[in-house]
């Protein structure tokens, strides 16, 4: 550990497998000084995702394995663990829509919904637990696509979930099962203007849109995408610096 010259301190923690060579350790300097230590044996994913809290949004209750079910019934309880794709809860991004999804409950009832870009498929999951409806989950990872699949088992909703692997809606299933009800596209910025024509295309007469993964600073390009579609805002929800915005005709 050592001070700079703004009286910060710094660490820098570097993770061998396996002891370092003797060469190497020759190369580094006297100062600062420096320790060296075997690293304990444990499983560190696990260590990890138990640092993850639980995250409450309307009915939605989102939880890794190592946290409890949620005590009452009313809730949408999802277990979803944090790994190798994108999706617990806790980002802005992913907060954002689920309370937008809560507030969509209320007033709207979609027979068709997609989730486009669904890393874990949390979003998929918990439209699935609100509506009881089937929802196809799609993506352009392959790796968030099997993820999915484990989670909607996990939870007790493979049947409601159908997850496939496609690149935006480029897909004989998507263009197949539009138009949707329901569109969720939580991806970037850039992707969501590229994709507007698609998107609305794939979106029906009274159908709700719900994006995401948008900086605030990007709002107006993004809705300005969209506008040019024939889609206007309905409503914004603002969580740290990203926005989500429902969409509808």
């Amino acid at each position: 550990m050592e001070a700079v010259p703004d009286g910060s301190l710094w660490r820098l923690e570097l993770l061998f497998d396996g002891e370092p060579e003797s060469w190497l350790l020759d190369r580094l300097p006297s100062e600062p000084a420096y320790s060296l230590a075997s690293l304990e044996q444990r499983d560190w994913v696990s260590e990890s995702q138990k640092q993850l809290p639980p995250v409450a949004t309307g009915r939605f209750y989102v939880h890794g394995s190592h946290d409890p079910a949620h005590k009452l019934p009313s809730m949408h309880d999802l277990t979803i663990d944090a790994g190798r794709a994108f999706g617990t809860g806790l980002h802005e991004t992913t907060f954002g829509c689920l309370t937008a999804l809560h507030d969509i409950h209320k007033y709207h009832n979609p027979k068709r919904i997609l989730d486009l870009g669904c890393g874990s498929g949390v979003l998929a999951l918990a439209a699935a637990k609100a509506w009881g409806r089937s929802v196809i989950a799609s993506d352009i990872d392959r790796d968030a696509v099997d993820v999915t699949i484990e989670n909607a088992a996990k939870n007790r909703l493979k049947p409601y979930v159908r997850s496939i692997h496609a690149t935006g809606l480029n897909s004989r299933e998507l263009k197949v099962s539009a138009p949707f009800d329901l569109l969720i596209a939580n991806i970037l910025a850039w992707p969501l203007v590229e994709l507007a024509p698609d998107i609305t295309r794939a979106l029906s007469k009274n159908g709700v849109l719900l994006l995401s993964g948008l900086l605030s600073k990007q709002e107006i390009m993004v809705r300005n995408a969209y506008r040019l579609q024939g889609l206007s805002l309905k409503r914004r929800y603002v969580y740290g610096t990203w926005n989500t915005l429902v969409l509808g005709h």
